[in-house]
């Protein structure tokens, strides 16, 4: 027994002549070659009691059978523990079964919105194949004034599987298909530096502002529903999404927003937003029906939603801690050694002024780490400790306003980050001093700037976190390195 599924065969009779005991003799008129088709089914007993058919899974109403792409909706009967559709006639031929489905009418009989499949044939390539000796879309042969009987094997459905089934979500009828329409632009620091990207395609080439090539991953209760992007159009069209809504419980739905952008010496798609809502919920858009976004360095206030700069960075490196720190030769907190990097990300192999920003966890003068990296304008990507949107904000706004104040200097900038970003109480330890006037200015000034977002020309925060490291874990024991890179 495959695990939480049965597994039932149908039972090919291929019979030629003989109906079953409680069927008619076909009857046929003097023109007619048509041959007579219908399916059987009956459960294969493995550790299961003979009755288990009946008692764990609805009742089989009717079935929902798809040859050669048209669909048939047939009533079935039981015989003897065997499920039986009634047939239909179709001209002498081969013929393709790709779906079917035995299904439950939820007890709304003049309602098909709400039925249910309870069992299902998976199709031919998908991940549910295997358990099958026959998936749908083999073949099968009507010959004149005959009647077939095609032998199909199905397994128990659950509709959170339809994927491994290879079924596209419309197929389940107790879903409503949501849709919603997105058209982005991208505005690039320098399109010269798109030279031999797909933008360079598009119908007038590079140009400081493009429409933008995306993709959109869909979650329903964080299980990938499907995947749409506008490669083909080249993003010069708008981008439908569709996905289902289960009528019968609340959905949890989350849209995940890449961009095709640089990376490295090359182009691919980065993560740019997650969009999360209830339902039949709507995102912001213009009386058009449409969402539009922007992705760069402009305000529009026509767009819905606008995000900054795509930082180009390496997806981990190694960094060592240098041995100097409070401070370090350039002006942090300690020295951050980077390598292992591959030319062209933002982030090179170099020695940068870092900070930390925990203060009550240590890390280790003159070690190695192995870190993920991270750009402080994409925070829902950080484990869930340092997940904070408008700290990285805050954050962002004090390194691109520090003319702002008279004075300052590491111990002031150290101090003020842990506060921002750690709730640091002011009293001095690890070589910083006591949180000043200064300090506490800063941090006032950058917690009315949650919502900063760095443009091109300005600053942004790079942060280091160790791999392996629990992203689900809200207090771990592990220092954030962060250093901050010109966009």
């Amino acid at each position: 027994m495959k695990p939480l599924h049965y597994i039932f065969r149908l039972i090919a009779l291929l019979a030629t002549v003989w109906a079953l005991s409680s069927c008619q003799k076909l009857s046929y008129t003097e023109n007619d070659t048509t041959g007579e088709v219908s399916f059987n089914s009956q459960a294969v007993q493995s550790k299961q009691s003979p009755s288990s058919f009946k008692k764990e899974q609805p009742a089989v109403d009717y079935a929902i059978v798809e040859i050669n792409q048209k669909t048939y909706s047939l009533p079935v009967y039981n015989l003897n523990g065997n499920i039986y559709t009634t047939a239909i006639k179709l001209p002498p031929g081969n013929y393709t079964l790709s779906k079917f489905l035995l299904m439950n009418k939820n007890q709304t009989t003049s309602d098909s919105s709400d039925d249910k499949i309870v069992y299902a044939t998976p199709i031919t390539g998908s991940q549910y194949a295997n358990f099958v000796s026959h998936p749908a879309g083999f073949s099968f042969d009507v010959q004149t004034l005959n009647k077939t009987q095609v032998s199909v094997e199905v397994l128990r459905f659950k509709a959170e599987d339809y994927q491994k089934f290879g079924f596209d979500f419309t197929l389940i009828p107790q879903n409503t298909i949501r849709e919603q329409r997105f058209d982005g632009r991208f505005i690039p620091n320098d399109p010269n530096n798109y030279s031999g990207s797909l933008y360079q395609s598009q119908t007038n080439g590079l140009q400081s502002i493009m429409p933008a090539i995306y993709k959109i991953n869909v979650y329903r209760n964080n299980i990938l529903v499907t995947s749409y992007n506008n490669e083909s159009t080249l993003g010069e069209q708008v981008l439908t999404i569709q996905y289902p809504d289960d009528n019968q419980t609340t959905d949890q739905f989350r849209l995940d927003l890449y961009a095709y952008v640089k990376t490295g010496i090359s182009f691919g798609y980065r993560f740019i937003h997650s969009w999360e809502f209830t339902d039949g919920q709507t995102l912001l858009h213009n009386n058009d029906g449409i969402i539009h976004f922007v992705i760069g360095n402009v305000q529009n206030t026509e767009a819905n939603y606008i995000f900054g700069p795509v930082a180009n960075l390496p997806e981990n490196c190694v960094l060592t801690i240098n041995h100097g720190f409070a401070p370090g030769s350039l002006g942090g907190y300690f020295d951050g050694i980077a390598t292992d990097i591959t030319p062209g990300f933002s982030l090179e192999n170099s020695t940068f002024p870092s900070w930390c920003g925990t203060d009550t966890v240590s890390i280790n003068l003159g070690h190695t780490y192995h870190m993920e990296v991270f750009s402080s304008l994409t925070p829902e990507l950080l484990p869930a400790y340092a997940r904070s949107a408008t700290r990285w904000g805050q954050l962002n706004w004090l390194i691109n306003h520090l003319d702002n104040y008279s004075f300052y200097d590491w111990d002031i900038l150290q101090g003020a980050y842990w506060m921002i970003l750690n709730d640091w109480d002011g009293t001095g330890h690890s070589m910083v001093s006591d949180a000043n006037s200064i300090v506490r200015q800063m941090v006032r000034d950058a917690k009315a700037h949650s919502n900063f977002i760095p443009g091109y020309g300005q600053k942004a925060a790079v942060i280091f976190i160790p791999q392996h490291t629990d992203y689900a874990e809200l207090t771990p024991k592990v220092q954030l390195v962060f250093t901050f890179i010109t966009l």
